[in-house]
C-alpha cells in the first residue's frame, strides 16, 4: 500500500515540478485533446527530431522501410523548441498510429497520448559508453521517490538498444523497468546502411573523388557539458601532423552537430592535409570512406567496430570523466591510448601492427543486434503490438 501511495504522490510531483517551470505542458494538453477529436490514421507516421532543425539521420534506414510499406509519413524537427514546430508536432502526433524519436523529450513526456498511438524511441547511440540520465547523479540509483520526479521515457511503447549487453545499463538511465519489456535488443536502426552494398558502393565512389591518399577521420565529441556552450576540443597540431603523414594521409574533421555554434579554427597552410566536413557529409558516409578514426569518449566507438579498422582514441581530459562510463573504457583503450599529437603520428606510424582483439571484443558484446535487419525487426515488433497498448 505504501509503495503505490508513494508511487501516485511522485507521479504527480513529477508533473507539478515542470508545470511549475513552465506552463507549456498544460496547453500542449489542451491542444492535443482538440486536434485528438480526428480519428487515428491507421497508416501515419510522425518521425520526430527534438534536438536538429532537419530530419536527424538517425531515421535514415527507417524512412526507406516505411515507404516501402506504404505509410504516410510526417518529419518533424523541433531545435530549440520553436512554438510553431510544437504545435506542428502535436496536430500530427493527434492523429498519428506512431510516433518516432531518437532521443528524450518534455513534448513526449508531458502529453497524454492516445492509447492507440505506439511511441518508438531509436535511441541515437550504439552500445553503452558515457552514462547519461538517472546514471549520472547518484542520488537517483538510491531514491525511488526523487527518481520517479525525474522520468522522461514513461509515454514508451519501445525503446531499442543494441545489444542484450545494453540492456541493464539503458535500465538504469531511463527508469524503466526490465520487466515491461519496452527496452529490446533489437538493434540501433541506422547501422543496417552498412549493409547495404548499394550504399558502401557509392561510398567508394565519394572517396575516389575526394583523395587517393588514406583517411583519417577525427570525430571528437563536443566539450561544454550542453549544447549552449558546446565547443570542440583542440588537441590536434596540425602543422605537424601535415609535416609527419602528408604524402600518405588526409584527415577530415567532423565535430558534433551540438559544437557547430562554436568557432574552430584549422591553420590556412594545412587546408590541403585537414578539412573541416561538419554538416557536409552523414557520418554514416564519413566511417564507411575512412581508414583510421581518432576518436575520444563518443558512442561512435561501437559503430566503427563493424568494420576491422584503427581507433585511436585522443583523450588527454580522461581524468574529467572519472568514472563516467558504464564500461571500464580506461582500461580497455590503454594500449593505443593518445594524449597529444607526437602520441598520434607514432600511432599512426606503427598502425600495420595494430590490435583489433578490444574492437571486436565490442562488436560482440554491444552490437550483435546490429546485423542490417534492425529497421524491419523494430517495425515488425511495433505492427504486432496490440492496438491498446498500456502506458508506463
Amino acid at each position: 500500500m505504501i509503495f503505490f501511495v508513494q508511487k501516485y504522490i511522485t507521479d504527480k510531483l513529477h508533473h507539478l515540478i515542470w508545470y511549475y517551470k513552465t506552463l507549456s505542458p498544460i496547453r500542449w494538453n489542451l491542444l492535443y485533446k482538440k486536434y485528438s477529436k480526428q480519428k487515428v490514421q491507421g497508416k501515419k507516421v510522425v518521425l520526430y527530431s527534438p534536438n536538429y532543425d532537419f530530419m536527424d539521420t538517425s531515421f535514415n534506414c527507417l524512412l526507406k522501410e516505411l515507404k516501402e510499406r506504404d505509410y504516410d509519413v510526417q518529419i518533424i524537427n523541433n531545435h530549440k523548441n520553436n512554438a510553431k514546430n510544437i504545435e506542428n508536432f502535436i496536430k500530427q502526433a493527434a492523429t498519428a498510429s506512431y510516433i518516432f524519436t531518437t532521443d528524450d523529450s518534455r513534448l513526449i513526456d508531458f502529453i497524454k497520448f492516445r492509447k492507440e498511438t505506439k511511441i518508438v524511441c531509436l535511441w541515437h547511440a550504439c552500445g553503452a559508453l558515457k552514462k547519461f540520465g538517472n546514471s549520472k547523479v547518484k542520488y537517483w540509483k538510491r531514491d525511488f521517490f526523487l527518481r520517479r520526479m525525474f522520468f522522461f521515457y514513461k509515454n514508451l511503447n519501445l525503446f531499442t538498444v543494441s545489444s542484450p549487453a545494453c540492456l541493464p545499463f539503458y535500465s538504469e538511465a531511463t527508469g524503466i523497468s526490465l520487466k515491461k519489456k519496452i527496452i529490446q535488443p533489437l538493434g540501433i536502426s541506422r547501422t543496417d546502411i552498412f549493409f547495404d552494398e548499394n550504399f558502401i558502393a557509392n561510398c567508394k565512389e565519394k572517396k575516389s573523388s575526394l583523395t587517393d591518399k588514406k583517411i583519417i577521420l577525427y570525430a571528437p565529441t563536443f566539450r561544454g557539458g550542453t549544447f549552449s556552450k558546446a565547443y570542440t576540443p583542440n588537441f590536434i597540431d596540425f602543422l605537424k601532423m601535415k609535416e609527419s603523414l602528408k604524402h600518405d594521409y588526409i584527415i577530415l574533421i567532423n565535430r558534433h552537430p551540438g559544437s557547430f555554434n562554436s568557432p574552430y579554427t584549422i591553420p590556412e597552410s594545412c587546408s590541403d592535409f585537414a578539412i573541416d566536413v561538419s554538416g557536409k557529409y552523414d557520418i554514416s558516409e564519413l566511417i564507411t570512406i575512412s581508414d583510421i578514426l581518432i576518436g575520444d569518449y563518443s558512442s561512435l566507438i561501437f559503430e566503427w567496430s563493424l568494420f576491422r579498422k584503427p581507433f585511436l582514441p585522443l583523450v588527454p581530459d580522461m581524468d574529467i570523466y572519472g568514472k563516467g562510463f558504464y564500461i571500464d573504457f580506461e582500461s580497455i583503450i590503454a594500449p593505443y591510448r593518445c594524449n597529444n599529437t607526437n602520441d598520434l603520428i607514432i600511432a599512426i606510424k606503427n598502425i600495420s601492427h595494430y590490435d583489433y582483439s578490444f574492437l571486436m571484443q565490442l562488436k560482440e558484446n554491444f552490437m550483435s543486434a546490429c546485423d542490417g535487419k534492425a529497421t524491419k525487426r523494430i517495425l515488425d515488433m511495433i505492427e504486432a503490438m496490440p492496438n491498446k497498448t498500456k502506458r508506463s
